[in-house]
């Protein structure tokens, strides 16, 4: 049979196939671009399946980085800083490795489904692990890497770094750890019952870092010569590799809109826990001394109830200030903001150290800060700040009458804090912190 075949426009020169006659002739011609079109069309699949399977083996080996999150907000300070450390490493992991959360409450699997993060619930962490990863290195290693719920996990998603964002809690597990060393207080404040009754688990927690730590964070230059100082014996010859890295400002003074809370126009403020050594009842006799010359002197107070607020609250009582005290409790955020913006100073009269966050936090709210001259804390505050000893309230008052009375002196205060934070912000904070996961990953 013959046809005519015409106005196929097949060929590559852009040319007809037509008034053809000869059918065998032109079926072979069709076949053969036909064929050359598949051809083509089966380079681009492949190259698309490749690109496909490298992209994926490219996620497949991007590295898995871990968070235990187990602080809860009325923890103060710590809470602020394992908020930090989960923001920082959620946003590396946008570009850098994968992040997972272990969570061991409500607060945090709450903030992982919020944040889009793959998260892990799992059960509070047993204290009295402690002592047998502290003793027995072989045994609680096979232990805590095939036995807790943690390690499991662990070894399941093949943990590449993991983080312990409190100093509550260390395993020895088959993974590099990366932990903070926030204090020692119960070696260098041991008079203080709330350090020195969980003496042993401190001590051997501490230990369990100084064996199995890859990199342990230190506030400053004194925590980092504690640390040596008592467990450097249990020290590698290179591990753990010890890092300075300061608190920063945390993100929700700047995020956070600040909320109206009722309290006097003029009022010093006081931001921390009611545990014994923060040393409120000093902070109260230098606001009782200053009643005499200043009689709308006001202190506010917030924080969680500890060991020392019925004491606190006596004491007010007995010597008739009700009148120059608020005692508020625990506050959101939002009224946090609001405190710190609208105070005459934040007053910090700790005895523990080395470093402490509220004093961060007054700096980049615009308010003035005094605080006691302990270990790292008048380093910490620079010029911007005024120091006095913990120990006497005279000298307490008499910093405080100073910014009361001293508009000039306080405007220079707030400026100055300003300039001591700028340098140190939460982009450097996330910079060091992938550095330090780069060195972990560049030691493989």
């Amino acid at each position: 049979m013959k046809y005519i075949i015409c106005g196929i426009f097949l060929d590559r020169n852009w040319s007809f196939i037509c008034g053809r006659r000869d059918l065998s002739l032109s079926v072979t011609w069709i076949v053969r671009l036909l064929m050359r079109q598949v051809l083509i069309l089966g380079q681009v699949i492949l190259l698309q399946e490749v690109y496909r399977i490298m992209s994926c083996r490219k996620s497949e080996n991007k590295r898995k980085i871990a968070i235990l999150l187990s602080s809860v907000p009325s923890a103060g300070g710590g809470h602020q800083y394992a908020m930090l450390l989960a923001e920082c490493l959620k946003e590396l992991s946008v570009q850098y490795f994968e992040l997972i959360i272990f969570c061991t409450n409500k607060f945090w699997r709450g903030w992982c489904r919020n944040n889009g993060v793959r998260y892990y619930m799992i059960g509070e962490i047993k204290a009295i692990h402690m002592e047998f990863n502290s003793k027995f290195p072989i045994l609680s290693h096979i232990y805590n890497s095939y036995k807790t719920e943690l390690g499991k996990i662990v070894r399941q998603e093949k943990i590449d770094v993991l983080f312990i964002s409190m100093q509550s809690y260390f395993p020895n597990l088959n993974t590099k750890i990366i932990a903070p060393v926030h204090d020692l207080m119960h070696r260098y404040e041991p008079e203080f019952s709330e350090v020195s009754e969980g003496y042993q688990f401190r001590e051997q927690m501490s230990k369990c870092q100084a064996r199995y730590a890859e990199c342990l964070l230190m506030d400053s230059q004194i925590g980092k010569k504690q640390f040596i100082e008592s467990y450097g014996k249990y020290m590698k010859k290179n591990r753990p590799y010890l890092v300075n890295l300061p608190f920063v400002v945390p993100p929700y003074i700047i995020e956070t809109t600040e909320e109206y809370i009722n309290v006097p126009e003029k009022y010093i403020f006081y931001p921390a826990q009611f545990w014994k050594h923060k040393n409120h009842i000093n902070l109260i006799k230098a606001i009782q001394l200053l009643t005499g010359n200043i009689r709308d002197i006001h202190l506010v107070l917030v924080g969680s109830e500890k060991n020392c607020l019925k004491e606190i609250k006596k004491y007010i009582v007995d010597n008739k200030l009700e009148n120059n005290i608020t005692i508020l409790g625990f506050v959101n955020n939002g009224n946090m903001v609001y405190l710190y913006k609208h105070a005459i100073a934040m007053v910090m009269p700790s005895y523990f150290g080395p470093t402490n966050i509220p004093p961060l936090e007054a700096m980049a709210a615009g308010c003035p800060v005094i605080v006691a001259n302990k270990y790292a804390m008048p380093e910490q505050v620079g010029d911007a700040g005024l120091v006095f000893d913990p120990d006497s309230p005279e000298e307490i008052a008499g910093c405080i009458k100073r910014v009361w009375i001293d508009d000039g002196l306080r405007k220079e205060m707030i400026e100055k804090g300003y300039q001591r934070i700028i340098g140190w912000d939460k982009k450097r904070f996330r910079h060091r912190i992938f550095k330090i996961i780069k060195r972990c990953f560049d030691k493989d």
